[in-house]
Parts: C-alpha cells; sequence; structure tokens
C-alpha cells in the first residue's frame, strides 16, 4: 500500500474543509517550500515526526561489468530521515486502533498521518 500526493490532498481537503483545489495548492506549497529546503541545504524539523536533512556520500570506485573496467562514482546528496521522539514512542505503542485499511482504489487511509501531525 503506498500514499499519494492526492490522497494527502483529499484528507486536507475533509479535515479543513476547503475545496480540492485550495488544499491541492497548499500541499504542493508545502512540498514545494520542503523540496526547495532541502535542495538548499537545510536541515527540515517537524516536530513530534522527525528531521529531514541531505547528506553527502563520499565518492568510490565502481565497475562496469559489461566492459569490464573500473568506473569512478562521483560524491552525491541524499535525502535522510530521523525520527523524532514521540514518533519512536508512538510506534512502540500497542495499537488502539485496527490496522489501516485499505481504501477500495488500493490506497492507504490517511488518518494515521494526520494523527501524527495533530500531536
Amino acid at each position: 500500500m503506498k500514499v499519494v500526493l492526492q490522497d494527502i490532498v483529499r484528507e486536507v481537503s475533509k479535515a479543513t474543509k476547503l475545496a480540492l483545489p485550495d488544499a491541492q495548492v497548499i500541499v504542493r506549497k508545502l512540498v514545494s517550500t520542503l523540496e526547495q529546503g532541502l535542495l538548499s541545504g537545510q536541515r527540515i524539523e517537524i516536530r513530534g515526526l522527525g528531521v529531514f536533512q541531505t547528506k553527502t556520500v563520499q565518492g568510490k570506485k565502481g565497475r562496469d561489468m559489461a566492459r569490464n573496467l573500473s568506473i569512478s562514482i562521483p560524491a552525491y546528496q541524499k535525502v535522510s530521515f530521523k525520527a523524532g521522539k514521540q514518533w519512536k514512542k508512538r510506534s512502540k505503542e500497542p495499537q488502539e486502533n485496527p490496522p489501516p485499511v485499505a481504501a477500495p482504489n488500493g490506497q492507504l487511509e490517511m488518518q494515521i498521518l494526520l494523527e501524527v501531525v495533530n500531536h
């Protein structure tokens, strides 16, 4: 099961009673702001959820198996996530609610994410 952007837009629209296009603008702006922050090297902390940040992976030697050549893999940036204390605590607690149920279209319901954000 997976959550797609449109699922988040629907849940925000439902929770805030905004029209779908308005909720879509808000969610897209949030994602864009997070993306820009990560691209500029900022550390993004969402209280209760965790921290997103970019880390540099050092370059290394690789191997082109088709041509049997040694190649150099340059350094690159990757995004890492470290869960916050509240998230870790909640994940260790026994589930009071039944496990998430897939929606008819196969997508995961967004109630869990909204509960985490609201706490």
